[in-house]
C-alpha cells in the first residue's frame, strides 16, 4: 500500500502571503535606469554634470557604467538584506554623505565640485522657492517633478539629502510618539504656502539677494534644530512631516501615484508592530483597520519587514499584484543616478 506523504505543518495559514520573488525586469530596471538618466546628461548638457567628466574628459562614460553596476549590486543587496529598514537607512545616509561631502570640498578646496561653480544652499525648500524668487532656474523643480512622477512619495524616504538625517534623529527613540494627524496636515501645508508666497513677495518687492540668502539660511538652520530637538524627542520625523515644504508638495502630487501600502485584514492580528516601525505616522490603528497606510505614507517599505504575519504589501491601483520589488528597483536606480549628480 502506498502511503501519501504529507507536508510538515509550518504553522502558516494557507492564505498567508509568501515572499515575492523579483522578476527579471526588476533587475533590468535597476541597471538601466541610471543609464537612461545619465547618458542624455552626458551627451546633451554643455557644462559637464558628472563629477569625473569635469576633471577627465570622456571619463563620464566610465562613471555611468560604474553607477549602473552599483545600482544592480545595491538592488541585489536590498533583496537579500535581513533588515530592509536598516539597509535602506545605510544607502540613504550614504547618498546624503556624498552630497554634503561634495559641497564641503567645493567650498573649501575646489569650486568645480559645486557643479555650477557657485554656492547654492542645500535647503530643500529652495527647490520650490528659488525659481519663484529668481524667476528662472527651473531645472531642480523639473527634476523634482520628474522624480515624483516616477517614484511618487519615495522621494522623501529614499532620495532627499536632508530627510536621511531627520530619519536618523527620529529613530534615536525606539518607539514614536502618537501625534495629531490633523495638526500635521495643517502645519505641512501652511509651511508650503508660507514659503511659496514669501518667495513670490521677495520677487515682486525686489528683495536683495543677500537678504533672501539670509532668510533661506535661517529657515534651513531652524529645520536642523527641529530635527535635533523635536524629531529626537518624539521619535517621528517632525521636520519632514510638519516643516519641510517639499514634503507637502510631494504629498499633494503623490495622492495620484498608483502605489499604496495595503494590509490584508484577514491575516492581520493588529499587533501594531508596523506602527512602531513607521516614522511618518502613516500607520495608526485606524489605518490598519482600514487596510491601507495613511495619506502621509512615503513608501519607505520599513513596515513590510516588520509584519510577522506578512499581511502587508505594496499594490497598484491597476491590480492586486505586489509590485514592491519593481518599486525598489526604481528608487535604487534613481539613487544611483543621483549619486552621479550629487550636487543637484
Amino acid at each position: 500500500m502506498v502511503v501519501p506523504i504529507s507536508r510538515p505543518n509550518t504553522g502558516r495559514s494557507m492564505n498567508q502571503r509568501q515572499p515575492v520573488k523579483p522578476k527579471s525586469y526588476a533587475f533590468a530596471i535597476s541597471a538601466l535606469l541610471p543609464l537612461v538618466i545619465l547618458i542624455p546628461v552626458q551627451m546633451r548638457v554643455t557644462r559637464p554634470m558628472l563629477l569625473v567628466e569635469r576633471f577627465w574628459p570622456g571619463a563620464g562614460w566610465i562613471e555611468i557604467a560604474l553607477l549602473a553596476v552599483y545600482s544592480l549590486w545595491l538592488f541585489q543587496g536590498a533583496l537579500n538584506a535581513k533588515s530592509a529598514a536598516n539597509f535602506r537607512r545605510r544607502y540613504w545616509i550614504f547618498f546624503s554623505v556624498v552630497f554634503f561631502a561634495q559641497l564641503l570640498v567645493g567650498l573649501t578646496l575646489n569650486p568645480a565640485f559645486l557643479m555650477s561653480g557657485e554656492l547654492h544652499l542645500p535647503v530643500p525648500a529652495l527647490i520650490l522657492a528659488g525659481p519663484l524668487y529668481r524667476g528662472a532656474g527651473f531645472f531642480m523643480l523639473i527634476l523634482l517633478l520628474s522624480t515624483i512622477l516616477v517614484a511618487g512619495p519615495g522621494w522623501c524616504s529614499h532620495l532627499c539629502y536632508i530627510g536621511a538625517w531627520d530619519f536618523a534623529a527620529a529613530t534615536a527613540k525606539r518607539k514614536p510618539a502618537r501625534i495629531s494627524r490633523n495638526l500635521t496636515l495643517a502645519l505641512r501645508y501652511f509651511t508650503l504656502a508660507l514659503v511659496m508666497v514669501s518667495a513670490l513677495i521677495f520677487n515682486l518687492s525686489k528683495v536683495r539677494g543677500e537678504v533672501a540668502f539670509g532668510v533661506a539660511l535661517a529657515f534651513g538652520l531652524l529645520g536642523a534644530v527641529i530635527m535635533a530637538a523635536l524629531s529626537r524627542r518624539d521619535g517621528y520625523m517632525v521636520h519632514c512631516t510638519r516643516y519641510c515644504p517639499v514634503g507637502g508638495f510631494v504629498s499633494l502630487f503623490s495622492r495620484f501615484y498608483p502605489l499604496r501600502v495595503k494590509i490584508d485584514r484577514s491575516t492581520c492580528d493588529h499587533c501594531m508592530a508596523c506602527a512602531t516601525q513607521c516614522r511618518y505616522d502613516a500607520l495608526t490603528g485606524g489605518d490598519v483597520k482600514s487596510g491601507q497606510a495613511g495619506w502621509n505614507c512615503t513608501l519607505c517599505g520599513d513596515c513590510l519587514s516588520s509584519c510577522a504575519k506578512k499581511s502587508m504589501s505594496v499594490k497598484s491601483f491597476f491590480g492586486e499584484k505586489d509590485v514592491w520589488p519593481a518599486y525598489q528597483a526604481v528608487v535604487i536606480g534613481l539613487h544611483a543616478a543621483f549619486i552621479g549628480l550629487a550636487r543637484l
